[in-house]
């Protein structure tokens, strides 16, 4: 007979086991004997352990092994940007109104050195200053950058 559904993982399997214990002693205490209700807080205690130890000492030790096994470092890196790429990632957070205050100032700064420096471009890069520090006049991120003269 053909499994149904995706292999269970141990951890989940584990917290299963260790969750329906608990409900069902904590059943029994309720209906029967109070000494069930100990057992719950033992299952429920052990529960806890379960998932403290596999989320902190079997997790990352089986994810240590399996890329030491599959000779990868077990993380995704993501994709190259190219210059271009990070000009129009950055003004889309400073123009963005639904961004925090401080990803769009850290844009506007990010943004106003790449166009100096790498575009040549002193307007745009004063352009996205003033813009950011219309915004928040009080910043104290952009107190050390100086508004264009004349």
């Amino acid at each position: 007979m053909a499994r149904l559904g995706p292999p269970t993982s141990p951890g989940v399997a584990g917290r299963r086991i260790l969750a329906t214990a608990t409900v069902v002693a904590a059943l029994l205490g309720v209906v029967g004997d109070a000494r069930w209700l100990a057992a719950s807080g033992a299952f429920g205690l052990a529960w806890w352990g379960w998932d403290f130890i596999w989320d902190n000492v079997f997790g990352p030790v089986g994810g240590w092994v399996a890329a030491m096994l599959t000779g990868t470092s077990g993380v995704e890196t993501p994709p190259d940007l190219s210059l271009d790429d990070t000009i129009r990632l950055l003004e889309d957070h400073v123009a963005a109104d639904a961004v925090p205050r401080h990803v769009q100032i850290q844009s506007a700064l990010r943004l106003a050195e790449i166009y100096r420096l790498n575009k040549h471009d002193s307007q745009r890069a004063d352009a996205v200053i003033a813009r950011v520090r219309s915004r928040w006049p009080d910043a104290p991120e952009l107190a050390h950058v100086q508004p264009p003269q004349g």
